[in-house]
């Protein structure tokens, strides 16, 4: 196939073939996020896609609104499509586009048309972490959540606010939703939809923090109480010296310390102690334990 070219229309593809943004809004629901950007004065792009690395995704923080913005609502005008999307190219009269703070994408032109951008990276200055040190590696939210995963040179470093939850847990291997991405939306690869009695082709994976928060093994962190659970045994340790085990749900079957005593117990049977000495709720015998490994 050949293409014919001006040494001028190729220049100018050159010059044009890469541009610094402002991110507006990220629809993450397509099989590739799309993004709506501002480009150069009065150049504006809707639906264009975001091309995130394999294993990371993310939905970048709305831009910033000013006053200026608030009292001048954005206005748009359709022009050629680009981008892959019936949008992609809506250019904005100049002095219309926002002037707010926001994350900031760098934008590809494929062959060099202004007509087909692409987004290959985003950062957002406003959120990011500061003065990490040589080899550090980091994930955050926005700044105000504290939310990080920090890898450092003496350590890796999870961090959640005390008024939120950090929460690990098992999640079933597969769900009646298991793998039932997007069924619509420009992206999606070859041999989509019903052909030939073929199954549905189907993109993308859902979150599974639902799963996380029903699921039975798990270890929780809030504010309070660090609880750990497995079926039915958990454990508790609160503030001070509170802290319990428990090995069924009715609390049958259970060790305590609280600041004021602790507890061995087992159905009705309990031994325990406090400031006044040891005690039992049953006469206590002296008997080999038949259930103890070491007989």
């Amino acid at each position: 196939m050949s293409m014919r070219t001006t040494l001028k229309d190729t220049g100018r593809r050159t010059q044009t073939n890469s541009s610094r943004a402002t991110l507006r809004k990220l629809d993450s629901k397509p099989y590739w996020s799309e993004v709506d950007i501002d480009v150069m004065t009065s150049e504006t792009h809707t639906g264009v896609e975001f091309v995130e690395n394999y294993g990371s995704t993310m939905v970048p923080a709305k831009q910033d609104e000013e006053e200026e913005d608030q009292k001048q609502p954005q206005q748009k005008q359709a022009s050629n499509g680009g981008g892959g999307g019936p949008d992609a190219g809506t250019q904005g009269e100049q002095g219309e586009q926002p002037k707010g703070d926001a994350a900031e994408p760098i934008v590809m032109y494929l062959n060099g048309s202004r007509s087909h951008p692409v987004v290959v990276a985003m950062g957002d200055r406003r959120h990011r972490l500061l003065e990490l040190e040589e080899g550090d590696v980091a994930n955050h939210r926005l700044k105000d959540d504290r939310q990080q995963v920090l890898l450092s040179k003496d350590g890796t470093y999870i961090s959640t606010r005390d008024d939120k939850i950090m929460r690990t847990a098992l999640v079933p291997k597969e769900t009646k939703d298991e793998g039932q991405g997007q069924q619509q939306g420009r992206g999606a690869g070859p041999g989509e939809g019903q052909q030939g009695g073929k199954k549905k082709k189907t993109y993308g994976q859902k979150s599974a923090k639902d799963d996380n928060k029903k699921s039975e093994v798990a270890i929780e962190q809030n504010g309070t109480t660090t609880y750990s659970q497995h079926g039915k045994a958990y454990a508790s340790q609160k503030g001070g010296s509170d802290s319990t085990v428990h090995y069924e749900k009715d609390k049958k079957k259970s060790a305590q310390s609280t600041e004021k005593h602790t507890h061995i117990r087992f159905q009705d049977h309990r031994i325990f102690n406090d400031e006044e000495g040891n005690w039992c709720t049953s006469p206590l015998l002296v008997k080999k334990d038949p259930h103890c490994k070491e007989g």
